[in-house]
């Protein structure tokens, strides 16, 4: 049992992350398993509404705090991070009351954001909010304390309840249509929030209550104020190019279309977000601690190196495999209209892709306190982005629209993973092998790929890219040595 100790420690980068990967496993397995119920319990239309709806989650959601629990890593001592728990929950609750009167006005919002359908749910964003964003801050404490089994519990009860509210809600004889995938939502980050504010407060309880003052908050607004005044931006902007083309679809596309094409886009985005998006929080967890520890070390090049590596790692053949067999392989498992799905994501996956190895390396930023650049770059990429997206959906086609910002969003994902990296001061070396390295390990995955294709049978190209990923996986492990020394 010590290898399983040292395997699954507390300490350094690699045993935090492999005891949140491992959830995140199993919230993967969960999280496909349902995938293919949930699509046939719910129609594509009822789908892109709750997609819509998530979507105003995430981008109400980056702001409410004003990122200041972003700011909990960096003190010494816990009694001064425990301020910034207040201070958040402080600018929270002012934001969601804020919130909470405008949306007297729901309908007049869903005009305004052409997405009439949306309307009736609005009034429940508040409520969302307040629990997404108060576990969320949980969550963070819980990060400085190095508490990542519980941490991965909290993970697996989110999606286990989602999903169980999600089909709950959608079989016979409720059949509670977008109404209920977006209860399921809710649901989830109901279940999970409480886990994670409970565990902080008994981890924690006396320290949090004791560091509650009027005086030492507002010292804590003014000392921390780069998050509020420069990362809130760039987290908006953030959030904004990761949800823009839900945003922008039905500007251009009438209701029904838009609906549909929602629904496909959403499913298209979870089946390759979901595995990325849980790996990717998984590493930027342990990999904000280690970096904030290795920064005051001047340490932090081989932190940021390996991490984007592992990352890139993990995702480069799956972009690979999805854009050569996605179709295929979407109808086989979601059902035959999900073919469409399978082609939006062969459009978006390497966008995707990027943006999940992207995500967790801008901790970079902050642990060097350069959140202006972070907020230039950011806007940068929304403008490149709404650019090519607009012109995209000027053309009348869905299809030309998801081209044109997956081919733009790949590109301005790799310019933030060069401008992060070389701050952190990786060489152009370190920063580029990878990508051959991975390349080659592809190659045999995807011949046999090809080969599954030239059958013209989606249960061969299926079969095929079950295969060819063993063999992928197999030959990274081995090549990079993951396991050895344990």
């Amino acid at each position: 049992m010590s290898w399983i100790n040292r395997l699954f420690s507390t300490e350094g980068l690699r045993g935090p992350t492999l005891t949140l990967l491992s959830g995140a496993g199993l919230v993967m397995i969960i999280g496909y398993l349902a995938l293919g119920v949930i699509t046939r319990l719910y129609l594509p239309s009822e789908l892109g509404i709750g997609k819509y709806f998530v979507t105003l989650i995430g981008l109400v959601g980056s702001v409410v705090s004003l990122r200041y629990e972003d700011a909990l890593m960096l003190p010494k001592e816990d009694k001064d991070a425990a301020v910034l728990i207040w201070l958040s929950t402080v600018v929270m609750g002012l934001s969601i009351t804020l919130l909470s009167i405008l949306m007297i006005w729901n309908r007049e919002i869903a005009a305004f954001l052409d997405f009439p359908a949306i309307a009736p749910y609005l009034p429940l964003l508040p409520l969302t909010l307040l629990c997404m964003r108060s576990g969320k801050i949980a969550e963070f404490w819980l990060v400085r304390k190095r508490a990542f089994r519980h941490i991965t519990a909290g993970h697996v009860s989110l999606t286990a309840s989602m999903v169980t509210g999600r089909i709950s809600a959608g079989v016979p004889p409720i059949n509670a249509n977008e109404a209920g995938h977006i209860g399921g939502f809710i649901f989830g980050n109901f279940v999970s929030s409480c886990i994670f504010i409970w565990i902080a407060l008994r981890r924690s309880g006396s320290v949090i209550r004791a560091a509650f003052s009027w005086r030492r908050i507002l010292d804590a607004a003014v000392r921390y104020r780069r998050f509020a005044i420069f990362s809130t931006p760039s987290s908006m902007i953030g959030a904004f190019m990761g949800h823009l083309v839900v945003l922008l679809i039905p500007f251009f596309f009438a209701t029904a279309v838009a609906e549909e094409s929602l629904g496909f886009y959403g499913i298209a985005f979870a089946a390759i977000g979901i595995p990325m998006s849980f790996i990717a929080r998984s590493v930027a967890h342990p990999f904000f601690v280690s970096a904030a520890e290795a920064q005051i070390e001047g340490n932090l090049a081989p932190i940021a190196s390996i991490v984007h590596r592992r990352l890139l790692m993990v995702g480069f053949f799956p972009v690979l495999a999805v854009m050569l067999a996605g179709p295929d392989f979407f109808e086989l498992w979601l059902g035959g209209p999900h073919r469409q799905t399978g082609i939006y994501a062969a459009y978006i996956a390497p966008w995707i892709v990027l943006g999940s190895i992207a995500s967790p390396l801008t901790r970079v930023y902050d642990v060097k306190e350069r959140q202006r650049l972070d907020f230039l770059m950011a806007l940068l990429l929304l403008v490149c982005l709404s650019v090519a997206l607009t012109l995209g959906g000027l053309t009348g086609s869905v299809d030309k629209m998801l081209i044109a910002g997956g081919i733009v969003g790949a590109v301005i994902r790799a310019i933030q993973l060069v401008v992060i990296l070389r701050l952190a001061h990786v060489s152009w070396n370190e920063l580029l092998a990878p990508y051959r390295d991975f390349l080659i390990l592809s190659l045999p995955g995807l011949v046999l790929i090809i080969i599954g294709l030239w059958f013209g049978d989606k249960w061969y190209t299926t079969g095929a890219l079950v295969v060819s990923g063993v063999c992928y996986f197999g030959l990274a492990i081995w090549k990079e040595k993951l396991f050895k020394g344990i």
